[in-house]
């Protein structure tokens, strides 16, 4: 008897998850659609960075001798376009590159999406 009761609780155990996982997978739902317009702020396609320094001199080159073609203050926000690795006089630093030029990794900080870069700058303003 007792063996019969523990296999009726595991069918309708089985019964009811079957059903309910059957039900969440309805496609199409109507009224429930997402608002995309209100996250482009987490795409993790791109990495942003926040600048640290509170003056930065973007260089033409990823080096230290390169040329300074552009500046930037403390809490700017610039998306990162690319990477390089140099090895200098004291080892390597990661260099980054934006639209205005390069900076070093010792002037930023890195955001894996625009939202952390804004809190980022923000709570670094205040």
């Amino acid at each position: 008897m007792k063996i019969r009761k523990k296999l009726n609780r595991i069918l309708i155990s089985v019964f009811f998850c079957s059903c309910f996982l059957f039900s969440s997978c309805k496609i199409n739902k109507p009224g429930k659609t997402a608002d995309l317009n209100k996250i482009d702020g987490l795409a993790t396609s791109s990495e942003w960075a926040v600048i640290s320094s509170p003056y930065a001199a973007f260089r033409s080159g990823s080096s230290l001798e390169s040329q300074v073609i552009a500046h930037g203050r403390q809490g700017d926000i610039c998306e990162i376009k690319g990477k390089k690795i140099e090895k200098e006089v004291k080892g390597t630093v990661l260099w980054y590159h934006f639209d205005d030029g390069w900076l070093s990794e010792n002037d930023i900080i890195v955001c894996n999406n625009r939202m952390q870069a804004d809190k980022a700058s923000a709570d670094m303003l205040k």
